[in-house]
């Protein structure tokens, strides 16, 4: 019976011993060695500090990865388990080490906003620009998580923010945080090139109508954006595209209104210009501006602006010297000419009607007809172009180049290659192609007609 009774006790402290063996209660068991670094990297999730002193104390190697190629000392960052950071540093762990997506202790630490850890691996690195897989720095990391302190404290530490300049500023405004926005704004420089983030970035601002995200990007490229892959500035694609709600966003946020469209347009973008005329010097003539574009595509709200905004009107293309109120001309937009010209007064308020059935001249004041006159328009085989023109020059003693023949009181219409002038003034169509006055009339509009004034030929 005594023996039966020990028996049952000896079975029943078995029982409890395995319970506590299985519930995880009772003493750490013994680690052997050695030790794999993924049950180092489980041994810190775990705080199992047994295996950590075992793996320190027989000195195993510190560079040690784990699975997804992680290095011990990534694990106890993304743990941030400070103790083990410390002594994988001191037996001589490497902050360089990266993950198989390029993420090392640093990018960690950014992430995680941990001055603490990021002070000790600045010192480290040999690096602090390096990149992940994907291209960002550890400093990108920082912005995206809007780890403010770490953000300022990177900052002083890096001298040439040049390369990641255009990648910072885009993470930036994605954050829509101010302070994390001033910060990298008021430190990175102007970028040469726009990257897939910026173009993205600048898309998306003019998509929601944020003219100040415009306005930042713009002011930190030096050039002026072109949508991804192509050649031709975004201004001129809104020109031709007669989108005139990111043309305004972009030229408020600091487009150069002087823009200049390349040597080689792109195939998209010439297709989608219908003027003839204005495509051939796209394709052949040099130094086209958004002014020029917008003035041959008869665009008065789009000359106005560009105007307004500081755009050269004197500004003439390198091989034909072209100027936009040429082009304006020959489009025939006659509120481009005025804008242009810089005067002429509203056609409802002033204007001349030509009329080639009765061969009559009339001036028009507030819509009442005030003076009128004869006169003769081109004969057969020149007939003068019926169309809206306007007075581009006045010249008083105008000789042809053409025909050696003098035309005194010359007002050119449309910066063409005819006008209203004196000269003989029969009953019938008789000129090359120009409006003939009889010399009072010729001398009375000369004087009182002003430069800019509309002339309808019908």
């Amino acid at each position: 019976m005594r023996t039966l009774k020990i028996q049952t006790v000896l079975a029943q402290l078995l029982a409890i011993l395995v319970l506590l063996a299985t519930s995880g209660f009772g003493p750490e068991p013994r680690v052997s060695s050695p030790i794999s670094a993924d049950e180092f990297v489980r041994a810190i999730a775990a705080q199992r500090t047994s295996v950590l002193d075992l793996y320190f104390s027989q000195h195993l190697n510190p560079n040690a990865r784990a699975s997804q190629d992680r290095p011990l000392l990534l694990a106890a960052t993304l743990q941030q388990d400070g103790p083990t950071v410390n002594r994988l540093l001191q037996a001589g762990a490497s902050v360089d080490l990266a993950d198989e997506a390029g993420l090392t202790p640093l990018m960690a630490a950014a992430t995680q906003g941990n001055l603490e850890f990021v002070r000790e691996f600045v010192g480290g690195v040999t690096n602090i620009n390096a990149t992940d897989r994907s291209g960002r720095t550890a400093l990108q990391y920082a912005v995206a998580a809007q780890k403010t302190e770490v953000v300022q404290l990177m900052l002083r530490l890096i001298s040439d923010l040049a390369n990641q300049s255009g990648d910072l500023v885009a993470t930036a405004l994605d954050t829509g945080n101010r302070e994390i926005i001033d910060l990298i704004f008021g430190r990175v420089p102007s970028a040469r090139e726009w990257t897939t983030k910026t173009r993205k970035a600048l898309d998306a601002a003019l998509s929601a109508g944020n003219s100040e995200q415009v306005r930042l990007l713009l002011s930190k490229h030096a050039v002026p954006p072109t949508p991804e892959g192509k050649n031709v500035p975004l201004l001129a694609y809104e020109i031709a595209s007669n989108n005139m709600a990111a043309f305004k966003m972009l030229l408020a946020g600091g487009a150069d209104p002087n823009t200049t469209l390349p040597d080689k347009c792109d195939k998209d973008f010439l297709d989608s210009v219908q003027s003839r005329s204005l495509r051939s010097y796209l394709e052949d003539d040099k130094g086209v501006t958004a002014l020029m574009l917008a003035a041959g595509l008869g665009q008065p709200d789009y000359v106005r602006a560009l105007l307004e905004g500081g755009a050269d009107r004197t500004r003439a293309t390198g091989r034909c010297r072209m100027l936009a109120l040429y082009l304006a001309a020959q489009t025939g937009s006659w509120q481009c000419t005025q804008l242009l010209l810089g005067s002429g007064p509203p056609p409802e308020q002033l204007r001349i009607e030509i009329s080639l059935a009765s061969q009559k001249a009339a001036v028009l004041k507030d819509g009442v007809p005030i003076f009128s006159t004869s006169c003769s328009t081109g004969r057969q085989g020149y007939s003068t172009r019926t169309g809206d023109y306007v007075i581009t020059d006045k010249e008083r003693s105008h000789r042809s180049t053409i025909y050696k023949v003098e035309m005194p009181y010359f007002m050119r219409l449309s910066c063409l290659d005819f006008g209203m002038h004196e000269g003989v003034v029969p009953s019938y169509p008789a000129s090359h192609g120009c409006i003939r006055l009889p010399g009072d009339a010729a001398r009375r509009l000369f004087a009182e007609i002003p430069v800019g004034t509309l002339v309808s030929v019908k």
